[in-house]
């Protein structure tokens, strides 16, 4: 997204009610360009004010209140804008470089009788770029990120991280690693990321900026001062990114990030992640793992499908079963198998599954979504949910190994 974009996607949340967002967009903007240094502090400031002033996971801000908020984001970007359009600069590390490759990866486990093997698998991360994990449990997903973190050996295959030399000390400071259950900590959050940021070279004043963007940034301002036990386990997940990104890494591996979020801190953890690999000074190659299926294909520009250890589908998160001759849905709906049939019956070719919490219809490619709801809904069948899985690897977790 060039200069121009970007001002125009402010622009357009300017005139909208996401405060939350457009602050945000606001601090990378002046983040990422040093045409803006200037105003970096001011976007800053304004960012912080507004986590203090939104309730603790309240709703965006409202009525005066929020106004006024939007009427500052535009009168800041009047100013930006009248400086002018900043150049286009390229980062430290230009947006879809490999960052991690991967070629016949496999690893073998042996306990007690029980024998696993993950692979081969053939992996490449790019800056810039999120690459989600997915699968049923025990099917490799953490055996494989954390052999993308440099914390698992492989028993064939090669791992090479280019750009970051042989030096496994050097390759090891440009990857951060959050497993699914993070250590405890001590001290207060703030003083953990001054100690973060300082391990990772960042000293004095640079230090102080970088922590205090940081905490801002990721709506952290109030919690500065708080200790692992005052911090609820969504916001221990938001510290352990602060945590990681305020050192900027080349290569950020997550493991079930997600898993004990509500739906608006997944959905907001997930934006964020969006955003900082996509961070025009430093592009970061994300790999994360989840079982929210759709909330991963959303943000991911390739998915990676593990079944019994070995790859069911490795590709972009749009071209999934592109040369399919069927499509799949799924349906909760208040009627029985008899009733959606007769509803069906005049589509032709039409078979219907039976979950056991919904319905998962096969119908030949022809038959859209519109032509199946409206033959539902003329049928004066209720709808509580529907969802087209045709081009999603959903549809793995039904098929037989």
């Amino acid at each position: 997204m060039t200069a121009a974009q970007r001002l125009a996607e402010l622009a357009d949340l300017a005139e909208g009610t996401d405060m939350s967002l457009a602050t945000r967009r606001l601090m990378d903007l002046c983040d990422e360009y040093d045409a803006l240094a200037a105003f970096r502090q001011e976007a800053m400031q304004l960012r912080a004010a507004y986590n203090l002033d939104r309730g603790l996971g309240a709703a965006e801000l409202s009525g005066e209140r929020g106004q006024a908020y939007a009427q500052r984001v535009r009168d800041l970007l009047g100013r930006i804008r009248a400086q002018g359009v900043p150049a286009d600069t390229e980062g430290a590390t230009p947006p879809g470089a490999p960052l991690y490759l991967g070629q016949g990866l496999v690893k073998h486990f042996r306990s007690r009788g029980h024998r696993f093997s993950l692979g081969p698998i053939d992996l490449e991360l790019k800056a810039g770029t999120i690459t989600g994990v997915v699968g049923e449990n025990g099917n490799g997903k953490t055996t494989l990120l954390r052999q993308v973190a440099g914390l698992l050996d492989h028993d064939e295959g090669t791992g090479l991280y280019p750009g970051a030399g042989t030096d496994p000390y050097a390759i090891r400071g440009g990857i951060a690693w959050i497993p699914q259950r993070n250590a405890r900590w001590y001290g207060t959050l703030l003083q953990n990321l001054r100690f973060t940021a300082a391990v990772h070279g960042l000293k004095g004043e640079a230090n102080r900026e970088r922590v205090e963007h940081t905490l801002h940034r990721l709506g952290l301002t109030r919690f500065r001062d708080l200790t692992w036990n005052e911090l609820s386990s969504g916001y221990k997940l938001r510290f352990e990114l602060a945590r990681m990104v305020v050192w900027r890494p080349r290569l950020l591996v997550l493991d079930e990030p997600i898993a004990n979020l509500d739906l608006q801190a997944q959905q907001l953890f997930l934006q964020d992640l969006r955003h900082l690999a996509s961070s025009r000074r430093n592009p970061v190659a994300v790999i994360l793992s989840s079982q929210q299926l759709h909330e991963i294909e959303a943000i991911a520009d390739t998915i990676v499908f593990l079944k019994n250890g070995k790859v069911a589908y490795s590709g972009g998160a749009n071209a999934f079963d592109r040369d399919r001759t069927t499509n799949v849905f799924e349906l909760k709906a208040d009627a029985d198998r008899a009733r959606l049939q007769q509803a069906l019956a005049h589509l032709g070719g039409v078979d219907l599954d039976d979950t056991g919490l919904l319905w998962r219809i096969t119908t030949p490619r022809t038959l859209t979504s519109r032509d199946l709801l409206h033959a539902v809904t003329q049928a004066g069948i209720e709808v509580g949910y529907f969802r087209d899985i045709s081009t999603s690897t959903r549809k793995l977790f039904h098929q037989d190994p």
